[in-house]
């Protein structure tokens, strides 16, 4: 497993050397107030924006992900893909923002770009439970130095199907994502039931900033509360991890540097690879992904 220490020398100037040292050791960290309230409300602003247009579709298409209860007068937007491509805001946050210091400084190294993402929970519905899962394993790269930064647009609460991580689960190493030969999504077959009875569940406001590694265990339960709970997540990969696989979300950003310069080497962990089925035909979530693993 590598770490910040062992890649390059980069200065701290978001988090402690603390923040870091968590994120390896139980691989998830949250920043609290990492990110400006101008550029919380922007994004806040311009997801709002997007729901509203939501509203008018019918069935999902490559930007947009609705629940089977959809409708214009109860919407269920599940998520929004590639969000950069909809709104510059999006791209400024992932870009330009201390958000990119953030996830350099804890993976150590020049770091890329794979994909973004604005996950909604609606109040009352089942359809945005997230099974779990690692990052990883469904769009696996030549190493596992691969982290997700998620950025709350409304308070994340254990009521309202916060994230809970395994701790420590990073270290394992990747999990199976089949079951007799089909495709499941999850990972909950390869690990102890009571392990994940103890996850760790990690409530967290507007302006935070919650890491996580690309092979943590992890997931959310259903929004038990009167509220919608939205979170842009953006998934990072360091500039010498290259995918196995195509896409899951593909946008024009896509491997664009996010800080540092790109690699000339490819850096290869042994072992052999599980491999996730092919999404080249089309993706649209990782919900609409798990009720395919149910059919």
């Amino acid at each position: 497993m590598q770490t910040g220490a062992s890649n390059a020398q980069l200065s701290s100037s978001v988090l402690t050397q603390d923040q870091i040292d968590t994120y390896w050791r139980e691989g998830f960290v949250l920043a609290r107030k990492a990110l400006s309230n101008d550029l919380l409300d922007r994004l806040t602003k311009a997801t709002h924006g997007l729901m509203d247009q939501a509203k008018t579709l019918t069935k999902s298409d490559r930007h947009f992900d609705l629940g089977p209860e959809h409708s214009a007068t109860h919407p269920a937007l599940r998520r929004i893909s590639s969000p950069t491509e909809l709104d510059p805001v999006f791209e400024e946050a992932i870009f330009e923002s201390p958000v990119g210091d953030v996830v350099a400084e804890l993976m150590g190294c020049p770091v890329k770009f794979y994909h973004a993402k604005i996950n909604f929970k609606f109040p009352s519905t089942d359809s945005a439970i997230v099974q779990w899962h690692q990052d990883w394993t469904h769009f696996p790269h030549t190493n596992s130095n691969l982290a997700a930064i998620s950025l709350p647009m409304t308070p994340r609460t254990v009521e309202n199907g916060a994230i809970a991580f395994v701790p420590g689960s990073h270290k394992n190493g990747p999990l199976s994502i089949w079951k007799d030969g089909k495709y499941v999504f999850t990972c909950e077959h390869d690990v102890d039931p009571q392990v994940l009875r103890d996850a760790t569940v990690v409530p967290c406001e507007p302006c935070d900033v919650l890491a996580h590694h690309g092979l943590t265990v992890h997931g959310s339960p259903a929004n038990n509360t009167q509220d919608t709970c939205i979170t842009l997540t953006i998934q990072f990969a360091a500039a010498d991890a290259f995918a196995y696989t195509a896409p899951v979300i593909d946008s024009r950003h896509r491997n664009r540097m996010v800080r540092g310069e790109p690699a000339r080497f490819a850096r290869l962990e042994a072992g052999m690879i599980e491999l996730p089925p092919d999404f080249s035909a089309g993706y649209t979530s990782l919900f609409s992904n798990q009720d395919r693993a149910k059919m």
